[in-house]
C-alpha cells in the first residue's frame, strides 16, 4: 500500500506542517497561548487512531444488526442539595 515509505512520510510531515501552520494562526487571531499546540502531533497518532477503532467497532456493531443502549443513569430521586444561604429581603 505504501510502497515508497520516503513519499509517505514527507507527505505525512507535509500534512502536519500545515495542520500547525493553521492552529498556529487560529491560536493567533483568538489570542491564546500557544502552549497546547505541542500535543498536535499527538493527536495524529493517538487520537485520531483511536476514533478509527471507534469507527470499525460501530460499523461491524450495524453489520452486524446489534442495536446499543444509550448509557442512562438510573434516577433515584435522592438527592440531598446542601443548604443554601438566605439572602435578606429588601426593605
Amino acid at each position: 500500500m505504501f510502497q515508497n515509505r520516503l513519499g509517505t512520510m514527507l507527505a505525512w510531515t507535509a500534512v502536519l506542517v500545515v495542520q500547525a501552520l493553521c492552529a498556529l494562526y487560529a491560536f493567533h487571531l483568538d489570542g491564546e497561548r500557544l502552549r497546547p499546540l505541542w500535543a498536535l502531533p499527538l493527536q495524529q497518532l493517538v487520537y485520531r487512531q483511536l476514533m478509527y477503532l471507534v469507527l470499525i467497532q460501530a460499523c461491524l456493531t450495524a453489520i452486524n444488526g446489534y442495536r446499543l443502549p444509550w448509557q442512562r443513569l438510573k434516577r433515584t430521586g435522592d438527592v440531598m442539595l446542601p443548604p443554601q444561604p438566605s439572602v435578606p429581603k429588601p426593605p
